[in-house]
């Protein structure tokens, strides 16, 4: 099979996109291969995001509001091959961006939407607590008010982007205005009595994943995104959309991950011929793609219905608990397919595995994501 022939085909068979979509996708797959790629084991390596690469994602016309558009994009990126990279994007264009736009008001809009589309800031999503994850009852971070100002207190970890964060939106109760109810608050990073820790990850080495602390640390009341109160609804929106693209992101990248083990498994050779032609490793590659292929189907289906303003929240979760938990799975045995290289810590499949370990543990674990389907079907 050609190089690119398995994505090709996979598309084929359950083909949702339009041909203008897929225009846009030739153009956004040009751009990661020839822009971001290349530059990728050096982001990596380093530990860094490349902020200046957001102007240029801005400029190749990344940041989109139509849900197929963000789909091809949440297919292709992953391609650059630095998961971390693509995180944090994914962050700032399906998270950040439309919690503003669909809450934010006219001076919150005017001042945070433009500046992030256009890849001058970033922003990330402040909700995890050292005690508390997708327990949102447990979370304690809290605000005073001080006349027209608010005086924020608590902890927030596992903030992804936090590190190279401009500002930060923070999940906080303000109890003298919506009783135990969360808020949402938009914060500066500059700001004093904020204090952020890069924390060091198993992967996902350029997401900027770090630790926010803040004491007294004070922001005007207009800086409540939305109603004071409406946080938890608006976090469950949020995280909907993020777990519906993390989901096609997840297996675009695994689909990934196949294609290249496949050019791998031509090409290697034991015991005098190569190892696609041994029906074991045959078999394994026909199992990932039958995997890979029900959890895409499910992934495009779901869209489909949420693009239409169906209610699919069901679904979603079962996006997460399914599609991420194929993804992971697959590029655990792409690993063990390249044998002792694969255990190399430089090597691709390495990398991959290390930042896969993170699909089952960020935005809802497999036991929460039951729980809620169970919940669903009235159990």
């Amino acid at each position: 099979m050609p190089s690119g022939a398995f994505c090709r085909l996979r598309r084929k068979m359950t083909h949702p996109f339009l041909a203008e979509h897929e225009q846009f996708r030739q153009g956004v797959r040009t751009f990661v291969d020839q822009e971001l790629r290349p530059q990728s084991v050096a982001w990596e390596k380093a530990g860094e995001f490349p902020r200046s690469v957001l102007l240029d994602c801005a400029r190749a016309g990344l940041f989109q509001t139509d849900p197929w558009l963000n789909a091809v994009i949440a297919e292709e990126l992953p391609r650059c091959e630095s998961l971390g990279f693509a995180l944090s994007f994914f962050v700032q264009s399906t998270l950040i961006v439309p919690l503003l736009e669909e809450y934010g008001s006219s001076e919150q809009k005017a001042a945070y939407v433009p500046a992030l589309q256009g890849g001058k800031i970033m922003g990330a999503m402040a909700v995890t607590e050292p005690g508390a994850g997708s327990d949102f009852a447990a979370l304690r971070s809290y605000a005073d008010v001080s006349g027209d100002d608010l005086v924020l207190h608590g902890e927030k970890t596992y903030i992804t982007s936090a590190a190279f964060a401009d500002f930060l939106i923070v999940a906080a109760r303000i109890p003298e205005l919506a009783g135990e109810g969360l808020s949402l608050v938009l914060v500066p990073t500059k700001n004093d009595g904020v204090r952020v820790e890069r924390l060091r990850t198993l992967g996902l080495c350029a997401s900027g994943t770090g630790r926010v602390q803040f004491e007294n640390c004070g922001v005007n009341r207009s800086q409540i995104l939305g109603a004071a109160g409406d946080g938890f609804a608006q976090v469950q929106r949020a995280l909907s959309r993020e777990r519906l693209f993390g989901g096609i992101a997840s297996v675009a990248w695994a689909s990934y991950a196949v294609e290249k083990s496949a050019s791998f498994a031509r090409e290697r050779t034991a015991f005098g011929k190569t190892l696609n032609q041994f029906q074991a490793l045959r078999h394994q590659f026909a199992e990932m793609a039958t995997q890979l292929e029900a959890a895409l189907s499910l992934n495009y289906a779901t869209l489909s219905r949420w693009a239409k303003g169906e209610t699919v929240t069901r679904e979603i979760c079962m996006i997460k608990l399914f599609s991420y938990q194929v993804a992971q799975q697959v590029i655990t045995q792409c690993l063990q397919m390249h044998g002792g290289l694969g255990y190399m810590d430089d090597h691709w499949t390495s990398r991959f595995y290390r930042d896969a370990r993170a699909l089952t543990i960020a935005a809802g674990t497999p036991e929460v994501m039951k729980e809620m389907i169970a919940a669903y079907m009235r159990i």
